[in-house]
């Protein structure tokens, strides 16, 4: 999908240019350049983009090309350089919290902006948490280190009384007969 996105990207922004001989490696370059996993660097392009004038360069150098090549990524590190570890996301440690008993929680996006705009029921709702489902709950565990997905226990923690959950069978705590 992002190929053919891609591909008519850079085709409708050469309508626009003069097709020249020398268009046509530009627009190869960036084709392996976004679509290929192993070259990332725009280094490499631009170096052999020296012989090449201003109206030509403009198609390397377009918003929408920088755009795709810097999209935010989610990537785990499996083998860290320094003692190949693996490696926790950090953003999934700042936005969600994991409770005892499996599930990740996270708070509404943008709770605090324009909160005067919006009605006390709506308000209301926006402090409230929202569970994560099973499909983002094994994502987040396999993105996150075994030292986050253990139980944690803080003073004071104002997630206590949610941090079990007896009245399924699944996640009810064994009571040992004596």
């Amino acid at each position: 999908m992002l190929r053919s996105f891609f591909s008519s990207a850079v085709r409708t922004a050469t309508l626009f240019t003069n097709r020249t001989s020398a268009v046509m490696p530009i627009r190869r370059e960036l084709y392996y350049q976004i679509c290929s996993p192993i070259t990332s660097s725009t280094s490499m392009l631009l170096t052999r983009l020296s012989g090449v004038t201003k109206p030509q360069l403009q198609i390397a150098n377009s918003p929408f090309l920088t755009s795709v090549q810097n999209q935010p990524t989610r990537s785990l590190t499996k083998f860290s350089l320094i003692k190949g570890k693996r490696k926790s996301v950090k953003a999934v440690l700042k936005r969600f919290k994991r409770l005892d008993w499996g599930i990740w929680i996270r708070t509404h996006t943008g709770r605090h902006k324009k909160l005067f705009k919006k009605s006390p029921e709506l308000r209301r709702r926006l402090r409230q948490h929202i569970f994560t489902n099973s499909t983002q709950s094994y994502m987040l565990d396999k993105m996150v280190t075994s030292f986050w997905r253990r139980p944690k226990h803080y003073i004071d923690d104002p997630y206590a009384p949610y941090h079990k959950r007896e009245e399924f069978f699944a996640t009810k705590s064994k009571t040992f007969k004596v």
